[in-house]
């Protein structure tokens, strides 16, 4: 069958939740299963759980013969800048780079740590975002083993500002996706992402209300910030209420009919 045709799996794999969408492909494409799982634990941050739980569920045959998109939580990523540098001749340089940059960010924990560099215009900065080779290397086993390809992996950052994208400025604003554990936030300029930050973050919404209040306040009053517009569980946009209203936001009322598209909606609107 072409790889056209064939279903597609959207797993969102994070230490406290995992979300799962299978859509039938053909001219309409149509949900045709759901599942999810959570992480008891709070303070169980490995992946191990998460991929046990998924390796349970994969094992179904409601799962089977489907290709499968994945995106990862920000818990478990890093990311950096790389400046532009003219004297690096080639992508395997440039890669070297970004890993020299993201270690003397992060420390030597990210030096054996897979890294992937975003497309950018020539002469400009790039997005390096950094995953752990362990993790990386026991979802693919775990995926051959119950023969389903792996298509794409992608960031939760990432994957959330592709889905927003037409919903934000050109520049001059930030974009910060959020997850129990995690923050992750990405500077627009004119030209693209200028800055990313990550942080760890806690369970308790309404410290992390306050903590975005502040960085909306920030941002609103230096007119080259912008506005910060916020993707965030459904949790946090409640505890917000009327008092969020230094931030934007952002929100669909129906789900999505691609296969990102529902897995950002089952991730920001599931318990």
């Amino acid at each position: 069958m072409s790889p056209l045709w064939r279903d597609e799996i959207g797993i969102y794999l994070a230490p406290h939740k995992l979300a799962l969408t299978r859509l039938a492909r053909g001219v309409k494409p149509r949900c045709v299963g759901e599942a999810s799982w959570t992480n008891e634990l709070e303070d169980d941050t490995h992946w191990s759980n998460a991929l046990n739980a998924l390796d349970a569920l994969l094992g179904k045959p409601d799962w089977q013969g489907a290709v499968a998109r994945v995106v990862v939580s920000d818990h478990w990523v890093r990311y950096a800048m790389v400046p532009f540098s003219a004297a690096l001749s080639g992508a395997a340089e440039r890669l070297t780079h970004a890993r020299h940059v993201l270690t003397g960010i992060y420390g030597e924990v990210v030096s054996q740590w897979t890294v992937t560099l975003a497309d950018s215009r020539p002469g400009q900065a790039q997005v390096a975002c950094a995953l752990p080779a362990g993790l990386l290397e026991e979802l693919q086993l775990m995926l051959a083993r119950h023969h389903i390809p792996l298509g794409s992996l992608q960031p939760q950052l990432v994957s959330a500002y592709n889905h927003w994208r037409t919903r934000l400025p050109d520049g001059g604003a930030w974009f910060v996706s959020i997850e129990q554990g995690s923050l992750a936030a990405a500077r627009l300029g004119e030209r693209g992402w200028d800055r990313v930050h990550s942080v760890r973050i806690g369970a308790d919404w309404a410290v992390e209300l306050r903590r975005l209040q502040t960085f909306g306040r920030l941002a609103n009053a230096q007119t080259q910030e912008g506005r910060v517009y916020v993707d965030a569980p459904a949790a946090l946009r409640i505890a917000a209420g009327a008092s969020g209203a230094d931030l934007v936001w952002l929100d669909e009322e129906t789900i999505g009919e691609s296969t990102a598209g529902r897995l950002e909606f089952l991730r920001r609107h599931q318990a």
